[in-house]
């Protein structure tokens, strides 16, 4: 190894080494003179903390005392009202309580650091708040706007782009919703473009319903009516104002569709709309009336079976012109019989005079 490699090396070891202990002596001399400062500290960061959440149960319990005060003497709009201001307060002031506890925390370590802790987080916050937190201040202005605006309340049952469901609290970032199915939804205000809200004001329940053209549409109509006006008169606690049959809405390939309209009180149209379909289709049953639905007819193949047809005759031209002439019909046995007339063996019987023939017939010749 290079000496002065070497040399260099153990230097640098040296160096660091006495350095870590010193650095290591004086903490642990600090701690020897400041331990009771430092426990005294981390106290008051424990009580600081404890404070701001006793703080923010009184504030909870505030909120929740007053809603539940106002929806015994408010009317319901406003008790829905004061409910999303009580929710907003207690947005509000978390961020507020928390905040102003940590600038306490910071205050246990000395003036100083504070400053320069301020400082620094202002310098680099601005930077981050001017670049990233852009959706952040969308989210907060939005939610003042909307709550101001009283676009929706605590209660509400709204629709969003992405959601619905009931509104159970509004923050100055988020609104928390509640779906049907019991799952929460927490939305930012910023990504809120349009709302509607489904509590406020009256609603109409409407319903198609299809009948059959074999059907006497007046008769069925004058049945429906008095259906609705039982209905009508049996929950008078969710419409507003009585069933009207509005008439033939559309005439469909194999369905004659009437419609029916009813003014019901906020939320209930649902009900409505399910209860009135119910009271025609019983009010049908006892008249005799069928719904339209698909038929299918199945026909015994065996019964209808036919003769297959006639293979179609071939017209098509031959090729290259030429058409091949049938083949000869033969009686049976004559086949062989006549093939065999003109035949030299045809006089040879098996017995050798055909040889013979043969042979003087040659001597003849010479």
């Amino acid at each position: 190894m290079n000496p002065t490699f070497s040399g260099e090396l153990m230097h640098f070891l040296d160096t660091t080494g006495q350095q870590f202990l010193e650095n290591l002596t004086e903490l642990l001399g600090f701690l020897r003179d400041n331990f009771g400062n430092f426990l005294w500290r981390l106290l008051g960061v424990v009580f600081i903390f404890f404070c701001a959440g006793l703080v923010m149960k009184w504030i909870s319990k505030f909120t929740a005392h007053t809603m539940e005060k106002n929806r015994a003497i408010l009317s319901v709009d406003q008790s829905r009202r004061v409910d999303t201001l009580m929710t907003l307060i207690r947005s509000a002031a978390r961020y507020l309580v928390y905040f102003v506890a940590f600038l306490l925390v910071l205050g246990q370590f000395g003036g100083g650091m504070v400053q320069n802790v301020l400082v620094a987080v202002g310098g680099i916050g601005g930077i981050a708040f001017g670049f990233g937190a852009q959706n952040l201040v969308k989210d907060v202005v939005t939610g003042l706007f909307m709550i101001f605006e009283n676009q929706f309340s605590v209660g509400d049952y709204i629709q969003t782009e992405d959601a619905v469901g009931t509104v159970e609290a509004t923050a100055l970032r988020v609104t928390y919703l509640r779906s049907a199915k019991g799952d929460q939804i927490i939305i930012p205000n910023g990504s809120i473009d349009r709302v509607i809200n489904y509590t406020r004001g009256s609603y109409i329940a409407t319903i198609v319903v299809s009948t059959a053209y074999e059907a006497d549409t007046r008769q069925v109509i004058t049945v429906m009516e008095e259906a609705l006006r039982e209905y009508g008169e049996a929950h008078q606690d969710l419409i507003e104002e009585p069933p009207v049959v509005r008439g033939i809405d559309a005439l469909g390939e194999s369905t004659v569709d009437i419609s029916v309209a009813c003014k019901v009180k906020p939320m209930k149209q649902w009900e409505v709309e399910r209860g009135m379909r119910l009271a025609i289709k019983e009010a049908f049953d006892r008249r005799g009336i069928e719904f339209p639905y698909p038929r299918m007819v199945t026909v015994p193949w065996a019964d209808h079976l036919s003769p297959p047809p006639e293979p179609e005759k071939d017209d098509s031209p031959t090729l290259f012109g030429w058409d091949p002439a049938p083949a000869p019909e033969f009686e049976e046995g004559t086949l062989l019989d006549d093939s065999l007339e003109d035949s030299p063996l045809a006089g040879d019987d098996g017995d050798g005079d055909g040889d013979e023939d043969g042979g003087e017939d040659a001597g003849d010749e010479k």
